[in-house]
């Protein structure tokens, strides 16, 4: 069986997660596994092995990435056997059809790339390469402490976030920090509710390790709610930020019924027309709430480097299967970015992206008026780097997403919430050059009215 006669070579200099993938890509090549054959969940396969989740997770995504497997809704992930192939030789090659060219990407996908200082963040880089340590060792498992440190500094000044060193944990993203809380959460917790309309990353890896999951809204809280809850208090898709009134409440919940908060700040630094609001972490105290940033939208989407600061209650757990875990992080790149922020290089890169920020905001809602009128209603625009729009059309989000793509422009849909609301969109304006902004409205319009 292929989940058991895996065998960690010590010898080897691929780690661990590296070399599960090589052996997973063996077998299928060898055609051991069936065609779409079921591979176990991370928990099941991290448990037969002994491995920590987070290598199992690692492992799976590099496979996944390199079309080894699939992740299929339900089933979860299964095999594509290459070896039944049939040889491209043996047939005549199929033109495939060419995907639309995107002149214009409205998606969240991506930064715009002026904002990054490259030659800043290399010196940075360099730094931390001559420090011999830095390269000859693997790292600590929590996360490199110099970063701890500055971390927990940083994050009280900018988001009002209480925490240690000793409370911080450092990973390669927002999902290989999850894999971790999981580990230290089971078996107590089983079941988590999602502040509406969810987090697709995050329900995945919930039902990978076979919890229940459910969404609800913030305005409708009670104790029939399972007793950790995850939030995105900034999120778009939502359609608004959280409240005041919602962050108390949440609050008051995790205070009566002693439940666990798991705060996501997803672009909690970018609020254009007034402050931006503290992190429910600090207004808690830091007792009841689990708080996730990452610098991924702040720097750039290849610097995978995330952290979650855990409350009191959980750090004796923690600390009892911490070198369980791989730090998924590169050790260069922490040390990289503690350099940044102590330098105050982050401060100040935050406040030009505010003011850029601020500024395509301004230019796409007026744009947004002068091009289409009473046809879209702006639902949301003060805060994060999209604005939520409803169109007034019969065509579901969906197909406007597809006609928009057809004449050039990526766009993201929404998810309806009622079956006769108005179709949704999001516009993110992040990456895109403000000159494009216009000529890439005229061409929705097109898409959607002509």
């Amino acid at each position: 069986m292929l989940t058991m006669n895996f065998t960690e070579d010590k010898k080897s200099h691929l780690p661990l997660y590296r070399q599960l993938a090589e052996h997973f890509k063996k077998e299928i090549r060898l055609n051991h596994m069936a065609d779409s054959a079921k591979l176990p969940s991370i928990r099941k396969l991290a448990t037969a092995l002994n491995l920590s989740r987070t290598t199992v997770e690692t492992a799976y995504s590099l496979l996944l990435a390199e079309g080894y497997i699939m992740s299929q809704p339900k089933r979860g992930y299964i095999a594509i056997n290459l070896a039944e192939l049939p040889p491209t030789a043996n047939k005549p090659q199929q033109k495939q059809p060419q995907k639309p060219a995107v002149l214009y990407n409205f998606a969240n996908n991506y930064i715009d790339i002026r904002t990054f200082n490259a030659a800043l963040w290399r010196r940075c880089i360099n730094n931390a390469l001559k420090e011999p340590e830095n390269i000859a060792a693997y790292g600590q498992a929590q996360g490199e402490i110099k970063l701890r440190e500055i971390l927990a500094k940083y994050s009280y000044e900018a988001r009002g976030v209480i925490a240690a060193p000793e409370q911080i944990v450092i990973g390669a993203g927002v999902q290989s920090l999850l894999e971790i809380l999981i580990g230290i959460l089971q078996p107590e917790h089983q079941s988590v509710a999602l502040e509406a309309p969810g987090f697709p990353q995050a329900e995945r890896i919930f039902k990978d390790h076979d919890w229940q999951v459910e969404t609800f809204a913030a305005g409708k809280i009670d104790e029939k709610l399972p007793s950790l809850l995850l939030v995105s208090p900034s999120n778009p898709y939502k359609g608004s930020t959280l409240s005041a009134e919602e962050r108390l409440a949440l609050l008051h919940w995790a205070q009566h019924t002693n439940g666990l908060i798991i705060e996501d700040d997803y672009n909690g630094e970018f609020r254009y027309f007034a402050r931006p609001i503290g992190a429910l972490q600090g207004l808690s105290g830091g007792d009841n709430v689990i708080y996730f940033g990452s610098f991924s939208r702040l720097l750039m989407p290849s610097l995978r480097i995330s952290y979650m600061v855990l409350p009191p209650r959980l750090l004796a757990r923690y600390n009892a299967s911490a070198q369980l875990y791989n730090q998924t992080s590169s050790t260069i790149e922490q040390l990289a970015l503690a350099e940044f922020i102590a330098g105050g290089h982050m401060r100040r890169h935050v406040r030009r992206l505010r003011k850029l920020y601020a500024l395509k905001n301004t230019l796409l809602r007026t744009a947004l008026t002068e091009i289409f009128g009473k046809l879209i209603t702006v639902r949301s625009y003060a805060s994060g780097l999209h604005i939520r729009l409803a169109i007034s059309t019969k065509n579901t989000s969906e197909e406007l997403a597809a006609l928009a793509l057809a004449n050039g422009v990526r766009i993201l849909p929404v998810q309806a919430n009622a079956p006769k609301a108005e179709p949704e969109i999001l516009l993110s304006f992040a990456g895109i050059n403000e000159d494009h902004i216009r000529p890439a409205l005229v061409l929705l319009k097109k898409a959607w009215f002509s």
